[in-house]
Parts: C-alpha cells; sequence; structure tokens
C-alpha cells in the first residue's frame, strides 16, 4: 500500500492519527535547570491558542543556497519561521504541521527542524538542543526552497499543533482575518514584504516593476474618463450598432412582453435579471415583442430595434432570444431606468465561450455558483466548467460511490485519510472550505444553467490529480475487507497495494495517480460516469461533454506488477511504460464517446496518445503560455483534426494575480499580472502575433517562429496551421490552490470575465488576420502597426469606462464582490494627480489626519498619501496604495 511508512502510527485513543517524529528530550533542561516535559493536551490546547506565528520572506533571489541533493541551487526563495510564546512552555514531543505550496529543501534551527511530508504538508519538530519556550523569546527556524513565493496568498492559513495520543488544534495566531472597510483577506502571520527589490522578482533575470502607485499611473494615463458613448454602449459589444434617434426611451414603467414562436421560459431568467435592475413587466409597461425568425440562421444570433414605444426582439433561436434581452439589460441605465433609439444586429464570434471553476481545492457555494452562472449569462458565456475533483477534495455526491464525498470531501487534522483527507492548502480547521454539492444541489446547478442557456461541462480530473478519489477507494476498501468481500472491495480499487513506485507529481504527492493498469480503475471510470449520465438526466440537462482532465500524470507505476503485467503481455497495444499514461486517457476517451457523449482534455495528457487510437472528435484545452510554445500546441492539435479552446494561462488563468505586487492573490509561473486590459488585448485567432506587444513572466520580449520547421529527417517539428482553420473558442479558469472563499473566487473573475465575454462574442476591427503560411515575430516584426494598436487602445478605453460607468453598478445589484483596482497617483506641479484603469469610480485620498477625502480634482496635499478607488455603488473600498 503506497502510504507514508515513514510517519503513519498506528490510531490514538481518540481515533486520531499524527505524524509522529519527537525528538528525544523529555530530559533536556533549561538553562535555568527546569525540565522539559512531553506535551499534554491542557497544554497543547493553551499552545495552540497563544503561540505567536510570524513567516518573513527574505529574498526570492538569494545566492548563497545550500544544495540540493549535493547539486548546487543557482537562486532560491529563503524565510525565517518564528515561535513566540507570550508565557514559558517547557514542552516537547510536538509538531506543528503547516502548508507551503512548493517543498522546503533545507532548513536551519539550533532547536527548531523542519522537513516536508507530502503535498504541501510541512513539518516543525523541536530538536535534541530544544530547551522549551521561554517567555517572549522567539524560536527561529530558517528554511529554503528552489522555487519563488511572490504573492503572500501563497503562505497558506491555519498551522496545527499535535502530539501523540492527543487532539491536534489550529494555532490561533496562523488564521486570517478579514478587512471590515475592503472585504480583503489578512495574514497577520505573515510579515508584509517589505524588501521589494528581492521579494517580488522570481530569479535575478526578473525586470518587472512593482505596481506602485507611480506606475499605475503610467500605466493608466491613456485611459481618460469618457461617457459619451455610454448610452449606446454594450459588453459585450455586438456585431452592429446603429442609433435610430437622440431620444432615450423610458422604462420606468416597465415592459409589457409578448412571444411569437418563444417560449416564456426560456428568456425568463434575462427577464427576472432586467427586474432586479428596476424594469418589472407590467400590463402598462412599453410594448416589448420578442420572437423567432427563420431569416437569422446563425445560431445564438438575434436583432434588437428599439423605437418610440415599441421594442422588438427577433432570434434564430431560443438562445438568441435570451441574449436579445440581455443586450436589452446592457443598454440599460440604472440611475434613469433608460435605453437609447438603437438597432443592433448581432451574433457570436465563437461557439464555445467558457469559464471554468475550481470547486475541489476549496470548495464554492451553490448559491456562488448561481451568481457566477448568471452573469456568464449576463455577457453571454455559455459553458461552465466545474472542476469537480481534485488530489485536495471530491465535491459531487455519486450515489453509488458514498465514500467519495463522506472521505473526499473533507480535511481534517489527521495524516491518515481514513475518515477525512489531509488538510492540503492550509485547510486544517477550516471546514468552511470543504463540503460537496449533494445530488440534489448538482441538479438545481443544471437546471439553473438550463434556464441561463449554459451548459456545464463537468471535470473529475484523471489519472494524476486523484488523490480524493483514490484514497476514498482505499477507504471503501478496507471497510469492505472488514466485512469479508473481497469481491466488492476490489471492484472500485484505484491503487496496486504492491507499487513500490517512488514518485512525486507537480503539486510533490506521491500517492496521487491512479493505477491505470488496474481493470477496477475502468470500472470506477465507468460507474462515475453512469452516475454523472443519470444526475443530468434527472436535470433534463444532458451530459453532452465530459471533460477528462488527463494533464500532468507524474511518473507513476513503474514498479507496480499490475503495470509489469501489462507492459510483458505481447496480447495488447501497451508496449512501454511512457505509453501507459496514454493508454488510459485513449480508453477512457472511447467510454466516454461510446455513452453518446464528447470528450475534452487538456492538450498535455492529449497529446501524448497516438490519434488512430482516439476517437474523432476531441475537445484539447490549450493550457501553454505563449512565450512557450502554445502556438505550437494549438497547431498540433489542430493538425488531428481535434477542436480547440484556448486557456492559455497568461491570458486566461484568473487565479494569477492582476498586478506585480505581493497583496495580490494567486500564482505567477506563467504571467506576473493579468489585468482586465491584458484580456481585452488577446487576439485568440493568432497566437504567434502576441511576440509582438506582450511581455513574458520575466518581464521580457520574446519572439515566436510560426513558419514550417523541421528536423535533419524531414520530420515535421512544426508547422502552421491548417488552412482556415479557427480555434472553437476561449475559457477563463479560476483555479483554487490560493483561493479560499466566495468573495475571493469571486474577485479574481470579475471584472476580468467581462474582459473575456468582449473577446469571446465580439470580433474587433484590429485584430491581426493569422497568417497560414507561416511566419516569424517579435517586438520589431510591426505586423501589429501602429493604427491597428491606436484603434484598439480607442476601443479599450470604451470598454473601460463602459465597466465601470455601467456594468460594475450592476455587479454591486446583483451582490458579487468583484476587485476594485489599485489606482495610480503622482506628485505633479506640487499637486496629487490620481487616475484609474477603469475610469469613472469613487477615487480618494488620506492625509496624515487619517481622514479620507473624495477625489475630485487635483489637490494640494503633504506626503505620505495613501490613495484608493471605491465600488461603483460606493459602499466598499478598494486596497489602498501610499505614495511617498
Amino acid at each position: 500500500m503506497k502510504f507514508l511508512r515513514v510517519i503513519w502510527l498506528t490510531a490514538s485513543a481518540f481515533g486520531l492519527i499524527a505524524c509522529q517524529q519527537a525528538s528525544e528530550s523529555a530530559n533536556d533542561k533549561s538553562n535555568s535547570g527546569a525540565r522539559v516535559t512531553p506535551i499534554d493536551q491542557r497544554q497543547l490546547n493553551k499552545l495552540a491558542n497563544s503561540l505567536v506565528v510570524n513567516y518573513q520572506a527574505l529574498s526570492n533571489v538569494e545566492t548563497d543556497c545550500p544544495k540540493k541533493n549535493g547539486q548546487a541551487v543557482s537562486h532560491c526563495f529563503s524565510a525565517e519561521i518564528y515561535l513566540t510564546s507570550p508565557t514559558d512552555m517547557l514542552v516537547n514531543n510536538w509538531q506543528i504541521n503547516y502548508s507551503q505550496v512548493y517543498p522546503v529543501y533545507a532548513a536551519s534551527g539550533q532547536q527548531l527542524s523542519l522537513k516536508h511530508l507530502n503535498g504541501d504538508i510541512h513539518q516543525i519538530t523541536p530538536t535534541a538542543n530544544f530547551s522549551g519556550f521561554k517567555a517572549n523569546e522567539p524560536q527561529k527556524v530558517t528554511l529554503w526552497i528552489a522555487s519563488t513565493v511572490i504573492s503572500e496568498s501563497e503562505l497558506m492559513p491555519n498551522y496545527w499543533l499535535s502530539s501523540k495520543n492527543l487532539t491536534p488544534a489550529v494555532i490561533k495566531s496562523t488564521q486570517t482575518k478579514i478587512d471590515p472597510e475592503t472585504g480583503l483577506e489578512l495574514q497577520p502571520w505573515v510579515a508584509s514584504f517589505d524588501n521589494l527589490p528581492k521579494q517580488i522578482k522570481s530569479s535575478p533575470d526578473d525586470i518587472n516593476q512593482y505596481a506602485g502607485p507611480a506606475w499605475l499611473f503610467d500605466h493608466n494615463i491613456d485611459t481618460q474618463l469618457s461617457d459619451a458613448h455610454l448610452a449606446q454602449a454594450v459588453i459585450p459589444t455586438p456585431q452592429h450598432s446603429q442609433l435610430l434617434s437622440s431620444e432615450a426611451i423610458s422604462l420606468a414603467q416597465g415592459i409589457n412582453v409578448s412571444y411569437q414562436g418563444v417560449a416564456a421560459e426560456h428568456v425568463s431568467a434575462a427577464l427576472e435579471r432586467l427586474a432586479t435592475l428596476g424594469v418589472k413587466q407590467s400590463a402598462e409597461g412599453i410594448v416589448f415583442n420578442i420572437a423567432l425568425d427563420s431569416k437569422l440562421a446563425m445560431p445564438e444570433s438575434y436583432q434588437l430595434t428599439a423605437k418610440g414605444n415599441h421594442i422588438l426582439i427577433e432570434a434564430a433561436d431560443s438562445a438568441g432570444a435570451f441574449y436579445g434581452v440581455q443586450t436589452l439589460t446592457a443598454l440599460l441605465s440604472v440611475e434613469t431606468l433608460t435605453i437609447p433609439s438603437v438597432k443592433i444586429v448581432d451574433q457570436p464570434n465563437y461557439r464555445y465561450r467558457g469559464q471554468h471553476l475550481d470547486v475541489a481545492r476549496n470548495f464554492h457555494s451553490k448559491a456562488m455558483v448561481f451568481r457566477l452562472i448568471e452573469q456568464m449569462a449576463a455577457y453571454k458565456l455559455n459553458k461552465l466548467h466545474m472542476h469537480l475533483a481534485e488530489d485536495e477534495g471530491w465535491r459531487i455526491e455519486l450515489p453509488s460511490l458514498p465514500e467519495l464525498t463522506e472521505i473526499g470531501s473533507r480535511r481534517c487534522m489527521d495524516l491518515s485519510d481514513q475518515q477525512c483527507l489531509q488538510p492540503q492548502l492550509g485547510g486544517a480547521g477550516a471546514s468552511g472550505r470543504d463540503g460537496f454539492y449533494s445530488t440534489q444541489d448538482y441538479i438545481d446547478i443544471l437546471r439553473y444553467a438550463s434556464r441561463h442557456h449554459i451548459q456545464v461541462i463537468p471535470s473529475l480530473d484523471m489519472p494524476g490529480h486523484s488523490r480524493a478519489a483514490i484514497k476514498a477507494m482505499e477507504a471503501r476498501y478496507q471497510r469492505l475487507i472488514k466485512q469479508e468481500n473481497e469481491v466488492a472491495a476490489n471492484r472500485y480499487l484505484l491503487s496496486d497495494f504492491n507499487d513500490k513506485t517512488q514518485y512525486r507529481s507537480i503539486q510533490n504527492y506521491n500517492d496521487n495517480t491512479i493505477n491505470v493498469c488496474l481493470e477496477s480503475s475502468y470500472a470506477f471510470v465507468d460507474r462515475v460516469l453512469e452516475d454523472l449520465i443519470n444526475l443530468h438526466q434527472q436535470a433534463q440537462h444532458p451530459l453532452q461533454m465530459y471533460h477528462i482532465g488527463a494533464d500532468e500524470t507524474a511518473g507513476a507505476w513503474v514498479d507496480s506488477p499490475a503495470c509489469q503485467a501489462l507492459v510483458n503481455d505481447s496480447s495488447n497495444s501497451v508496449s512501454e511504460f511512457k505509453h501507459l499514461g496514454a493508454h488510459f486517457i485513449e480508453r477512457v476517451a472511447h467510454m466516454v464517446v461510446n455513452k453518446g457523449i464528447a470528450v475534452g482534455g487538456w492538450n498535455d495528457g492529449l497529446g501524448e496518445t497516438h490519434v488512430e487510437n482516439m476517437p474523432k472528435a476531441v475537445y484539447s484545452y490549450i493550457w501553454g503560455a505563449l512565450p512557450s510554445g502554445a502556438h505550437q500546441m494549438v497547431s498540433e492539435q489542430a493538425h488531428r483534426g481535434w477542436d480547440v479552446v484556448l486557456s492559455v494561462p497568461d491570458v486566461f488563468y484568473f487565479d494569477f494575480p492582476y498586478e506585480v505586487d505581493p497583496k495580490e492573490r494567486g500564482y505567477n509561473w506563467a504571467s506576473r499580472r493579468i489585468d482586465s486590459r491584458n484580456v481585452f488585448n488577446f487576439i485568440p485567432d493568432n497566437l504567434p502575433i502576441h511576440a509582438e506587444f506582450r511581455l513574458d513572466t520575466l518581464g521580457r520580449h520574446f519572439e515566436i517562429d510560426d513558419r514550417l520547421q523541421q528536423d535533419e529527417q524531414g520530420v515535421i517539428l512544426h508547422q502552421p496551421l491548417p488552412k482556415n482553420f479557427r480555434v472553437a473558442g476561449i475559457q477563463g479558469q479560476l483555479w483554487s490552490e490560493t483561493v479560499r472563499s466566495d468573495q475571493q473566487a469571486e474577485y479574481m473573475i470579475f471584472p476580468r470575465m467581462l474582459a473575456l465575454a468582449e473577446r469571446a462574442w465580439s470580433s474587433p476591427s484590429w485584430q491581426v488576420p493569422y497568417n497560414y503560411q507561416g511566419a516569424k515575430y517579435s517586438h520589431i516584426s510591426g505586423v501589429f502597426t501602429e493604427e491597428l494598436q491606436r484603434q484598439r487602445d480607442q476601443q479599450w478605453q470604451r470598454f473601460a469606462n463602459t465597466l465601470a460607468q455601467k456594468e460594475l453598478i450592476k455587479l454591486d445589484k446583483a451582490g458579487v464582490f468583484y476587485r476594485i483596482p489599485t489606482v495610480g497617483a503622482k506628485i505633479i506641479d506640487g499637486k496629487l494627480n490620481i487616475n484609474s484603469s477603469l475610469p469613472g469610480l469613487p477615487l480618494e485620498y488620506q492625509t496624515s489626519n487619517g481622514q479620507w477625502h473624495s477625489y475630485q480634482d487635483t489637490v494640494k496635499v503633504n506626503l505620505p498619501v495613501q490613495v484608493r478607488a471605491r465600488s461603483a455603488d460606493n459602499k466598499r473600498a478598494g486596497r489602498s496604495l501610499t505614495l511617498h
């Protein structure tokens, strides 16, 4: 059995299993001669409540690094953890477990030791020299990581204190708090990153600049306040819009809706949104006719005409009628309840317009999913990719396999995975971050999505990223073995207990990969699919696509007897261990398709398969970054004849920071900053062109060569896209490793999702057509002309003003916790100047007397001064920056 043999212990009298590597220091004495004794339950509780933990990041570009496995490390991250007790606590035989995303490879402390266990869990223990905690005397351990920690949110909360045979407890000082003004998370145990030259760099070559007020001021300078276009403005931008009259049409008396060929329930959700903004249905209201028009051939297309006392929507189908109502809502001025007199002709640019939501790492409530569905539909997105299972959690109840949620949906302070999962990602004592959707919850989500013309695409990532499922099925096995039912125990087992393979996944697990050589693994997949199909049928929301994941499979299986037998069996097509992952994907893909369901997966796993062994229809989701070859990945999968959905992380990973600022949440391995403008500027049908105006993760220019490339034997290494190929669409991603609440999820998604919707629905005039002959691009190639750049930036200014002055107030009324941008500020001619990337939001500055003042125009102030924006409804403050 692939347990962590060196750290598991037998169950305690309390039914808890703690990882035990206590020092043999019970007979040690402090300098004063007092004896250090094993901790008891009362002392453990007291210490958990009073111990002050302080995490101080030192540098991301440390060059004097300890060796790793005997090899020199060119640069590393270094930090110090201080533990301080306010009173004498002369106790040992304890452990402090905590989450650190990247594994510590070296640590040093006179009285404390530190090591990595599994996933992100680390453990601090007293050494043989430990003399106990003396009142207000910090104990320190220094650590080194062969990676970077640039965002404070990567430093996980909820350290927990444990000891053998005692009930563990979360250390109070490591719990997060919420700022009452901003609603943002505070991490009191993390020392502020105040040595920015060393702490914001991801390597010595990183030239990214801190997004302080001066940098932001320059970045925002070309986005000026403007409202002349607002009445007619719509997000996403329609294909064609014509102003028919200068007179506004009042909807204050409501709308009198009639239907021709359209069922009322197909547009009811859009009309409900309109009602929440003040426009209700009324017999005395303006005449509003919604009709189908057979002359409109494009699915989801519509025409909207508003003139005089009449509004008409003509649509190709019910989805088009629904989107027509959403456009009417986009035209609405919330303050005056008026719309302009216009004619709009509209249709989508891409058929796939998606948003992904990871509820597995950290769970997000059904209410939050409902809000997301509402806003996706408001901006004409039509695919919700729900990531329901991961290493850290299984979040959907399946009637046939109750252990998946009984074990896999919750984390606790227990490293055995027998009754619950290890508390990865700082999940100890954080029950609000766990949970699952009951069968009824999931059916409710499906039905709600149907009302909003959104297709739900479930994903239960396999064969990697599957620790929750693996541990749940091991617990099921143990339960049935105790009942002497060996056949049932083995039916859905995902582990080969005789597998001796040593591996580490990308997320540093050594036990998170399904054994692809067991027939029980495929029985499990089949059972999961059948349960999902049944739930979708009950909801009358057919399961049209299933996303198998298939990414980041670790180097498992090589010492599995089951896999050795499979590879050595000449009667099958598997002859190499390196093809086992592809074998799983190929087999599962056909299982899915044979049930009448389209199959999708991440491009890295799909790319390992043999195309002749795969179904003909496959959706490949591209998650490679632009500087590292996303265009090559698209081309390779396109030449397989597959549909491509762009999920490129340096544009569409909404778990990445908005700005280069350690206070901004998220990972950063593919981009240091993704703001709404970054998303808006993307050209989906021409990836190579981005080398002309984007930067890599180090802040440098990069080059893309999209020409035909062959090796010396004539084997094609890369070729341009097939003639006339277009991607199926684009998708935003929210991975939830650092996203610990519903509010944080919404903060990361909004308002970037509106820029995603703009690119998914609308085709901009400034995009550069793809060169099917292939070409080489860099910041000096000049294909994206100055005139096209001018058009892009001009349209961005319209979009930013529309977002700030028209759409954010609608998000406020819907209860969406969007990000309020940090603002730029400079002293010019002795006066304070403030600007924002979203012009029109309320701006404020704080002087030395502590008062916040509304900013209307340049003003003389004394430095330092704090600056910030507020929400569109003025009820919530954004994060402030200090201008020195």
